[in-house]
């Protein structure tokens, strides 16, 4: 028999293009939909192992997207709000959620494509309402998925009766060579998702042998974590253990399983005889399920192993320039590592008031220097974030997101302009003493050095959220306005001092007054924490 391959590989691809692009759509509607709940539950259960196994299974199985899972935990790592530990149950937990997928393609609705495209398209564009119209990608997604199975179906059928092609189906009898393909599929798909779809078509179809479709879909574990180990090449070093932990879980688990497939096809055999997709959707969450609690007990030694293989980033005290186009797949973990990056900045702000009050009142030329570094490496940080938060704008933020992007752009803007008034107003007024060569006296300095101290608790407030301060002495803008009015007085006083460089402190200090109420009204709006 001759097979017409032109219109058959056409159908087939394009069957396949459809059913990705569908499960693009359906992951989005679903993020949507679940907003910063998702992040919000995964944050509350990583106390433990267990809760951890159960979140990371939870969330996948609701946004069908095992890499979302893993930008969250990355996220979460490297802004300090997890151990590298206690993410392993979360990454056991997302294979187990990635099973969901098989599980809603098997049951035998995709007659129903269209309906579901039809109405999804409807919700999304007749109505306003925000839930709806998700919903509506959703179901639009979701319709696509079973239109791109109808078509790989249909695409398929001639095979049945092309003898080369059953014969290459013989060989995945062999698991060895049935785990190999499915892992170079999905490797070249980059999806796990479509191989299990692909194998549930082929194996409805009477193309494959149920022993056969395990061994796909185990590859296709395989294949889906080589996806993520190329992925996260030259990322975070964070990003790179989580990977590598997520090919030793399903390498480990391929090999266990190895022997034991024929035992899997009969325990599945016994649940649905007559019901070959059913049988391989059920292998596929038995293989994983079982695996996750195989695992969940070595999740210590499994993560020493990772870290000894690749050693965690030492931290750096302020180092700027953590915002990796990686953490741009979830707007939510985005957002997190912006505001980690502007409490870098603000931190280092903070440095620059403690320091600045007593490099202008005495400090060398030398000193001033070291404001002018802190304030460029700020600078530097003000354009990353104003470039990753213009990335971030590309992607289909909702109004929260919007509202949440414009405060974190103001916050930026206030640091950026209260560095340049420290480095650039004050190291001025220093200049100009050192060039006149006057000594400020004691009660200057001291009503100079209470009027900035209060400036740096506003900030250490704001910034590093140093609750420490008692709500009863924090400095109010009454207390501030207060020591303003102390240092305007004595301002004033300067100018019938009998001292020859009366004129040249009076503007000395006016400098230092001027840029105080400056930075006290930057510091208020600086809320990072």
């Amino acid at each position: 028999m001759e097979l017409n391959w032109g219109p058959l590989l056409v159908q087939v691809f394009g069957g396949l293009a459809i059913f990705l692009y569908g499960m693009a759509v359906m992951t989005d509607g679903l993020k949507l939909v679940a907003g910063d709940r998702l992040r919000t539950f995964l944050a509350k259960m990583t106390s433990n192992r267990w809760k951890g196994m159960f979140a990371g299974a939870s969330i996948t199985a609701i946004i069908q997207s095992s890499s979302v899972t893993t930008v969250l935990v990355v996220g979460f790592v490297s802004a300090g709000l997890l151990s590298f530990q206690n993410t392993i149950g979360i990454i056991l937990g997302a294979n187990i959620g990635t099973t969901i997928t098989a599980q809603i393609i098997a049951f035998k609705i995709t007659k129903a494509s269209l309906v579901f495209v039809a109405g999804g398209f409807l919700m999304n564009t007749v109505f306003k309402r925000k839930v709806i119209k998700d919903s509506g990608l959703v179901f639009l997604g979701l319709g696509l998925v079973f239109l791109g199975m109808n078509l790989m179906s249909e695409g398929t059928s001639p095979l049945r009766s092309y003898e080369p092609f059953i014969a290459l189906m013989r060989d995945l009898d062999n698991p060895f060579w049935g785990i190999l393909m499915g892992m170079l599929f999905t490797a070249v798909v980059q999806s796990s998702s479509a191989t299990t779809g692909i194998v549930i078509v082929m194996a409805s179809q009477g193309l494959i042998n149920i022993e056969g479709g395990i061994a796909l879909v185990i590859g296709a574990n395989i294949g889906t974590c080589i996806t993520a180990v190329l992925s996260a090449l030259g990322k975070p070093k964070i990003a790179q253990q989580v990977a590598l932990s997520h090919i030793l879980f399903n390498v480990i688990g391929a090999l266990l399983w190895l022997f034991f497939i024929p035992k899997l096809a009969n325990i599945v055999e016994g649940f649905t005889p007559k019901d070959v997709a059913r049988q391989v959707a059920n292998a596929h969450t038995i293989f994983n399920i079982i695996n996750a609690f195989l695992f969940i007990g070595f999740t210590k030694g499994l993560a020493n192993i990772v870290e000894s293989l690749i050693p965690a980033e030492e931290k750096v005290k302020h180092a700027v320039g953590d915002l990796d186009p990686y953490f741009l797949k979830d707007s939510s973990t985005a957002f997190e590592m912006v505001n980690k990056e502007l409490n870098t900045l603000g931190e280092l702000l903070l440095d620059m008031v403690d320091a600045a009050p007593a490099i202008v009142l005495s400090g060398s030329a030398k000193k001033q220097k070291v404001l002018r570094r802190k304030n460029k490496t700020i600078n530097n940080g003000h354009s990353n974030i104003l470039y990753y938060l213009g990335e971030l704008q590309k992607l289909n933020l909702n109004d929260k997101d919007l509202d949440h992007l414009q405060r974190q752009l103001n916050i930026a803007y206030s640091i950026e302009m209260a560095a340049d008034i420290v480095s650039k107003n004050l190291a001025k007024a220093a200049e100009q003493r050192l060039k006149k060569d006057f000594v400020i006296n004691k009660a200057t300095n001291d009503i100079f050095l209470n009027l900035y101290a209060t400036i740096s608790d506003v900030l250490r407030y704001k910034v590093v959220g140093d609750h420490a301060i008692d709500k009863k002495e924090f400095p109010t803008k009454s207390v501030f306005e207060k020591q303003m009015k102390q240092a305007q007085k004595h301002l004033v006083r300067q100018l019938i001092n009998e001292s020859k460089d009366r004129v040249a402190i009076y503007r000395f200090e006016t400098e230092l007054i001027e840029t105080a109420d400056r930075l006290y009204g930057l510091s208020e709006r600086i809320n990072v924490n």
